[in-house]
């Protein structure tokens, strides 16, 4: 007797390919998102940790109109107002939101069946 319990059907095989795709979407999203941002001729790193970072700093900012930190970036450290940081908070929420934008129109796109893998690499903030 031949178990057909575990044969791959034209069906699973599709599922598993979408869901390929939509691991792979979110990966680019995660690249993209974590690449960075330049700020006023400034590189700000977009990674995970530095978000969290750049929020608390934002927050204490808010808090105090006076607040003024040194923030160190690539080239080094430098002076930022609170002005400064509530800008610069902005614009890294900005650029996340754009790539969690983009992963969206992507996942979309797969489900309508227009998505074409030369898409994965189009349209991402820089």
């Amino acid at each position: 007797m031949i178990d057909f319990s575990q044969a791959i059907t034209k069906e699973s095989k599709s599922a598993a390919v979408t869901e390929a795709v939509k691991v792979a979407i979110a990966a680019r999203r995660y690249t993209a998102e974590t690449a960075g941002i330049t700020f006023n001729a400034t590189s700000i790193d977009t990674g995970r940790d530095s978000q969290a970072l750049i929020t608390g700093a934002a927050l204490s900012a808010m808090l105090d109109s006076t607040y003024v930190c040194n923030w160190k970036t690539s080239a080094g450290f430098v002076e930022l107002d609170a002005s400064t940081l509530v800008s610069v908070a902005q614009a890294v929420r900005a650029h996340v939101q754009s790539c969690f934008d983009r992963e969206g129109e992507l996942l979309t796109a797969l489900e309508d069946g227009t998505y074409t893998d030369t898409m994965l690499e189009e349209g991402w903030p820089t």
